[in-house]
């Protein structure tokens, strides 16, 4: 794989105050013994699943290269926009095609909604997922790990129309009142908030800084390696670090994010594969020099998240 060598992180890492972590690291590479690391997650994105299209061979690229990761991550999650533009039923045919290997390699894989999916073509493809669900009528879901927990949310603001094209994101009372009730619960593990959508279209700032535990907040969405914070207020030190993770191929930043729970911090890593807009160039020609200069910039870099505990 194409991460950073353990001295490349640390610098990166370096700005950010985190002492001592040149043994830590040492630690955990020589811990990776087993052929999974349960404490290791891969964050894929807006992929946008196009039968036939280039957006399938580049979602087939990322999934070859997390089942030749060693270790290999315990959990895989998905962050919505798994289906091309309407969840169309073979879009996510095709989808199923390409993540099953995932699973049978025996890596769970955990897929939030985007808002070109849709819940009940999804269901139909992964019944077996959609019953996992801790919301009524909607996709909701809590993957658990030594060290921190994940929770996925459901930001699909659905059309009784399905083949109508959605673009905001939120959550309903339901979904807000079981966040709510479930971060409360969390008093020591820390914990992270998922969703396809930022954090101001799903409107879930107060109570991910009302939580003891919570550490962060990650989505996608916008198809581009961001990284920023929320605070509580202008009087008390509390934020929280929002993420925005790549597509694993759609347009912009096109890759996929490695995040490594420690025991005292995680570390999100993107694995740039390379950067396009709006469409990847053709065969033979010449790719523009700012594309180049993006994938440069962002090529390997980290987020660093505390935990509140």
């Amino acid at each position: 794989m194409a991460f950073l060598g353990v001295q490349g992180a640390i610098l990166k890492a370096a700005p950010l105050g985190m002492l001592g972590k040149i043994p830590a690291e040492v630690k955990r590479r020589k811990k990776k013994a087993g052929e999974f690391d349960d404490n290791l997650v891969v964050i894929i994105s807006d992929l946008h699943t196009n039968p036939g299209g280039y957006q399938q061979m580049k979602l087939q690229r990322t999934v070859a290269d997390i089942l030749a990761m060693d270790p290999k991550p315990r959990n895989v999650i998905a962050l919505g926009d798994l289906a091309y533009l309407q969840g169309k039923p073979e879009e996510y045919a095709v989808l199923k095609e390409i993540v099953t290997p995932l699973e049978a390699a025996g890596i769970r894989l955990t897929m939030a909604m985007g808002n070109h999916d849709r819940r009940k073509r999804f269901a139909d493809a992964f019944p077996e997922k959609a019953a996992a669900t801790q919301v009524q009528d909607r996709m909701v879901f809590v993957v658990e790990t030594p060290r921190a927990d994940i929770i996925l949310l459901d930001s699909l603001q659905e059309d009784p129309d399905p083949d109508k094209g959605i673009v905001r994101g939120g959550l309903n009372d339901g979904q807000k009142q079981w966040l709510a009730a479930k971060l409360s619960s969390y008093t020591d593990k820390p914990v992270f908030v998922t969703a396809h959508h930022p954090i101001d279209e799903t409107g879930v700032s107060a109570v991910l800084l009302g939580s003891p535990t919570c550490c962060g907040y990650i989505y996608g969405h916008n198809h581009v390696w961001h990284d920023a914070w929320i605070k509580k207020n202008y009087r008390e030190r509390t934020l929280i670090r929002t993420l925005c993770c790549p597509s694993t191929g759609h347009w912009g930043d096109i890759g996929y994010t490695v995040l490594r729970l420690e025991e005292d911090h995680a570390e999100a890593q993107i694995h740039e594969y390379e950067f396009f807009f709006p469409k990847p160039a053709a065969e033979g020609e010449v790719k523009p020099a700012q594309w180049t200069m993006i994938e440069q910039e962002h090529r390997d870099r980290i987020c660093n998240f505390m935990y509140r505990k």
